[in-house]
C-alpha cells in the first residue's frame, strides 16, 4: 500500500495514495453555515467549491487558526471531492497490508471509526466513515489518547514566528485568487496534476489522468528478443502488462546502482503498460505555462517525450506521447 504521509498536531497520520488528487498550500477558507462536523469551510479551487475539513477537529485535538506552512490535500470520498487541512507533508512511503494490524490499539476508549493505527501512525482507512461520526465523538478515543506524547513526532519542524494576523490573512486570500477561474476575456492557465517520481538520481512527473495505480515491483518475466527498454512482463490484478525501462528508452547514462522497486500503471484506455521507477516523490499540480521547453542537455534521448521542465530540474513527460509510441508496442507480450 502507497500512503501519503503527513502530521496533525505532531502526529504521524497517513493515507492511501491511490485517494489523493493533489496537495496544495493553505489558502482562506470561507466559512458556511451549518457546517458538517469537522468542517472548517470552502475553498474555490479552479471553479470548483470543496469543502474543507480540519484534521484537527476530525481527530479530536484542539482547533488552531491556518499558518501558511499548512497544507490542504485534496482528495475523492466516495463520489465527493474535498479537502484535508493538515499541519505539515512527510512524503510518500509503502505500507504492507498485513502491517495496518500489527500495533494493538489503546483500550481506554473506541477508536474513531474510520481510522486505524500501524507503525507508520494513524491512518485514515475509510476518509467516508471517519465524517459521517456522531457529531458527539467524546466517547471515541481523540488524538491525545491514541498517540502518547513520547510516541509523536520527535524533532517535530519548528516553524518561524508567523506575520500578524492582518499580514496572514493577505497571504491567504492571495493565494486563494490565484485558484480562482480566470475573468471572462483572460487567457486561461491549464492547471494539470501530476505525480513525480524519481529514476536514475532525477525528478520526472507524468499527468495523473494517465496513472492508473503505483504497485510494488513483482516478479519480473524477461520476454526474449524484446527491445532493452523492455524489462519483461508482470502479472497486475490479473492482466499481463509490459514493463518499460526510461532509463533505456530515454538512454541516460548510468549514474550508479538504483532500485527499480515501483511500476506506475499508465494507460490512455486502449495501451496500458507499467513504467519503473525507483521511488514516488508525491502529487501535485503544475501550471501548464510555467513549463519552459528542454534544453539540448536536458533528457537528450528523451526530448519526444517530454511536455516541459519546470524549475530547471523536474521533468514533466507526455504521457499521450509515450502511450503513442509505436515502437513502445509489444504484440507478443
Amino acid at each position: 500500500m502507497q500512503l501519503l504521509n503527513f502530521s496533525v498536531d505532531d502526529i504521524p497520520c497517513a493515507l492511501p495514495l491511490s485517494e489523493v488528487q493533489s496537495v496544495i498550500r493553505i489558502m482562506q477558507i470561507a466559512p458556511v453555515e451549518n457546517p458538517r462536523r469537522g468542517q472548517a469551510g470552502i475553498i474555490n479551487l479552479h471553479g470548483r467549491i470543496i469543502p474543507v475539513f480540519s484534521m484537527r477537529v476530525l481527530l479530536g485535538s484542539v482547533a488552531r487558526p491556518p499558518r501558511l506552512s499548512d497544507m490542504l490535500v485534496i482528495v475523492r470520498a466516495g463520489t465527493e471531492i474535498l479537502a484535508l487541512w493538515v499541519d505539515e507533508m512527510r512524503g510518500v512511503r509503502d505500507l504492507p497490508t498485513a502491517a495496518a494490524h500489527d500495533a494493538e490499539p489503546p483500550q481506554k476508549a473506541p477508536l474513531l471509526p474510520g481510522i486505524s493505527i500501524s507503525p507508520v501512525g494513524i491512518i485514515i482507512s475509510d476518509l467516508l466513515c471517519l465524517l459521517s461520526t456522531i457529531p458527539d465523538a467524546s466517547g471515541y478515543a481523540g488524538l491525545d489518547r491514541i498517540i502518547p506524547s513520547e510516541d509523536r513526532l520527535p524533532g517535530a519542524v519548528q516553524e518561524e514566528p508567523e506575520p500578524d494576523a492582518a499580514r496572514v490573512d493577505a497571504i491567504l486570500s492571495e493565494r486563494a485568487a490565484r485558484m480562482l477561474p480566470p475573468e471572462p476575456g483572460t487567457l486561461v492557465c491549464k492547471v494539470t496534476e501530476i505525480l513525480r517520481f524519481h529514476l536514475a538520481y532525477q525528478e520526472y512527473a507524468l499527468e495523473m489522468k494517465f496513472v492508473q495505480e503505483v504497485i510494488l515491483t513483482g516478479e519480473i518475466t524477461p520476454v526474449p528478443g524484446t527491445p532493452d527498454f523492455i524489462s519483461g512482463i508482470c502479472a497486475v490484478r490479473g492482466r499481463i502488462i509490459s514493463l518499460v525501462d526510461l532509463r533505456a528508452l530515454f538512454r541516460i547514462p548510468e549514474k550508479g546502482l538504483t532500485d527499480l522497486n515501483r511500476v506506475i500503471v499508465i494507460s490512455d484506455g486502449k495501451l496500458t503498460f507499467g513504467v519503473l521507477a525507483d521511488t514516488i516523490s508525491g502529487v501535485g499540480t503544475v501550471a501548464i505555462n510555467q513549463l519552459v521547453p528542454p534544453r539540448p542537455e536536458d533528457l537528450p534521448g528523451g526530448q519526444r517525450y517530454l511536455t516541459g521542465v519546470m524549475g530547471g530540474n523536474l521533468y514533466v513527460l507526455d504521457g499521450a506521447a509515450i502511450l503513442g509510441d509505436p515502437g513502445i508496442i509489444i504484440d507478443d507480450a
